[in-house]
């Protein structure tokens, strides 16, 4: 299938009117003015999209197929981070540090205090399109030293400024502002899609370290109940110096790795901290810290919640970055238009009311009121204009190939996110079989040594392959939940759940 995509815009340049036809040029003009408008259509050129993933797997054809019967409008154009797709994985305390981190995140924050600037700017372009008031008071005084008189005046006035909004270029500058501020909304939903997922990550890698750091904790305490072996086979003449120095070095080992995993527990502690705008776990007084007061020791074991892919033209649409690329190059579309309509011929109009008396209390007694028209013709400036007309046109070509980047690289994350998901899933029913083999060559190599069967290091060495099969298992389920956060993003979130309450700009404007 083919996904709209605008085709280039020709911005042409305004060529001046030759001097001896400016009056018929004005005339016309002024004939038209009701209803010539710049506007450039927004038209598109098509780019391939593929129908289905080609890594969906058969479970993701079939939830493509249910969501693609779903309504358009209420699912795939419902904002991703509504969807709170991070209550699939069932975890009550993750859903309540994904729910602090949504009202407390300074990235968050700004992103609203962003809105707020575009807000602004939208309130700014609508106000150019109202008349100017303009207040003005004036009093001087004047002496003359020959007669030694001296002479007072007062004055006041009133001012109204109107343009004429001939061409349509303040209308278009306000779609331009009304376009950014979409935009930057959408700004605000995908840096809340990457918080969570954030959040969620480092969650399960603090599970994961303390896993790991059980499991060394369990290693060291093996490796030392095989010291004492040795020490004792040594002292009965049963063992060499080699092994006494070899069980030595594998409990010094086994401490610098608990060291190492202790300084990375730290570390994810300071950054999950960070993200939910507190100190560092660390420098809290308490054992631990008031927003984390139950760590997870473990990753979850339940089978991941299953994704509906839906087709790649739904993803497209859903994803908040596809959509605030396509809304600044809409933008840029209306700039072309506003900076072309400033070329043409601007007319102006102006009131005003004054009033001025020697006598203070007199001021407002003799008002003279003026209207007047001002015709502006900026199409003179040729070199500017044609520098103009390039300068949007670079602007648009330019928002252009960012939002074809933006479709493909939404296109490649889905589709990398589900062949690493099957991989994921084929590697870790080897790495199982890899972890029993390891368990039992464990058992046989220390029955084997008791009886002097073996040497020590082939007890040892099957200890650490032992021990690394555990962590690969472990490493493998981690990869698992974080290919599944990954495509939670690059899908744009998940349709088949409710929308929640989300942090509105307003309350994200007010730091907790």
């Amino acid at each position: 299938m083919a996904l709209a995509l605008p085709s280039p815009i020709i911005l042409a340049p305004i060529t001046a009117p030759r001097p001896a036809r400016w009056g018929a040029t004005v005339a016309l003009g002024l004939l038209l003015a009701g209803c010539t408008h710049l506007h450039t259509p927004y038209e598109a050129r098509g780019i391939a999209v593929p129908a289905q993933w080609s890594a969906s797997s058969a479970e993701n054809t079939e939830n493509s197929n249910k969501s693609a019967q779903a309504s358009h409008a209420t699912v795939w154009q419902r904002p991703a981070l509504q969807d709170a797709w991070w209550k699939r994985f069932g975890d009550a305390e993750l859903d309540r540090l994904i729910t602090l981190a949504l009202q407390r995140n300074s990235d968050l924050h700004t992103a609203a205090w962003n809105i707020r600037k575009a807000q602004i700017a939208l309130g700014q372009s609508q106000d150019r399109q109202t008349p100017t008031l303009g207040a003005s008071a004036t009093a001087n005084a004047s002496h003359n030293f020959d007669a030694g008189s001296t002479s007072r005046n007062h004055g006041v006035g009133l001012s109204l400024g109107y343009e004429l909004d001939l061409w349509g270029k303040l209308a278009r500058q306000q779609d331009a502002a009304q376009w950014r501020l979409a935009a930057t909304e959408q700004d605000l939903q995908s840096a809340a899609i990457a918080l969570v997922a954030n959040v969620a990550q480092l969650y399960w890698q603090l599970a994961y370290q303390n896993a790991q750091i059980a499991s060394g904790q369990h290693s060291l305490a093996y490796a030392r109940r095989a010291q004492q072996l040795v020490q004792a086979r040594y002292a009965a003449g049963a063992a060499s110096g080699l092994e006494r120095q070899e069980a030595r070095r594998s409990v010094a080992a086994q401490e610098a790795a608990l060291a190492q995993l202790r300084h990375n527990q730290t570390a994810t502690r300071n950054a999950l901290a960070l993200l939910l705008h507190e100190p560092p776990a660390s420098a809290t007084p308490a054992a631990a810290p008031p927003w984390l007061p139950q760590e997870p020791q473990t990753l979850p074991q339940h089978a991941l919640p299953d994704i509906p892919a839906g087709l790649p033209a739904q993803v497209l649409a859903r994803r908040p970055d596809v959509q605030a690329a396509e809304q600044r190059l809409r933008a840029t579309l209306a700039d072309g238009d506003a900076a072309r309509a400033s070329y043409y011929p601007a007319i102006s109009l102006t009131g005003s009311l004054n009033s001025a008396s020697r006598s203070l209390g007199d001021v407002l007694a003799n008002p003279i009121g003026a209207l007047g028209a001002s015709l502006a013709l900026p199409f003179l400036r040729q070199q500017e204009m044609r520098l103009s007309n390039a300068a949007a046109r670079a602007n648009y070509e330019a928002a252009t190939l960012q939002w074809q980047k933006t479709l493909l690289t939404a296109l490649q994350e889905v589709e990398n996110a589900l062949s690493r998901r099957t991989q994921l899933a084929e590697q870790r029913r080897w790495l199982e079989e890899q972890l029993d083999a390891a368990r039992q060559a464990e058992t046989l190599n220390e029955t084997r040594y008791r009886v002097g069967a073996t040497a020590l290091k082939t007890w040892l060495d099957v200890q650490e392959a032992r021990r690394s099969a555990e962590l690969a298992l472990a490493a493998n389920q981690l990869s698992q939940l974080e290919n599944q956060l990954t495509l939670y993003k690059a899908l744009g979130g998940d349709a088949l759940l409710p929308a929640p309450q989300v942090p509105d700009v307003p309350s994200l404007m007010q730091r907790p």
